[in-house]
C-alpha cells in the first residue's frame, strides 16, 4: 500500500514492447546460426557460443515479453518464438560441447 506500484500494471511501454520482438527473433536468429554450425559446418565452438547466447535470449526474452504491454495472441505468439530460439540454442550447445575436443 505505501508503494505507488500496482501489481495488476503491465511494465514498460512501447520501446519495451518493440525491444521483446527483436529480443524474440534475435534468439531464433541464433538458435538457428547454433545448429548450423554444429550440424551442417562442423565448427563446435561456434555453435556452443551462440548456444549459450540464444539460451540467454531465449529465456529472458519469454519472461520479458510476459512483463510488457503486448497482450493477445501476439504475446503468445512471441513466448512461443523465444522458446522455440531456446530450444533450438540447447540443442546446438549440447550437439556442439559433446564434439568438442580439447
Amino acid at each position: 500500500e505505501n508503494c505507488d506500484w500496482k501489481l495488476n500494471m503491465k511494465y514498460g511501454g512501447e520501446k519495451m514492447a518493440v525491444n521483446a520482438v527483436y529480443f524474440s527473433f534475435a534468439a531464433v536468429a541464433m538458435g538457428i546460426v547454433a545448429l548450423v554450425f554444429a550440424f551442417l559446418v562442423d565448427v563446435p565452438v561456434v555453435a556452443v557460443v551462440t548456444g549459450a547466447i540464444g539460451m540467454f535470449l531465449g529465456g529472458y526474452t519469454q519472461s520479458f515479453v510476459r512483463i510488457t504491454q503486448i497482450g493477445g495472441p501476439v504475446k503468445n505468439k512471441l513466448v512461443a518464438i523465444s522458446i522455440l530460439g531456446l530450444f533450438m540454442s540447447v540443442i546446438g550447445f549440447v550437439y556442439a560441447f559433446a564434439h568438442l575436443t580439447f
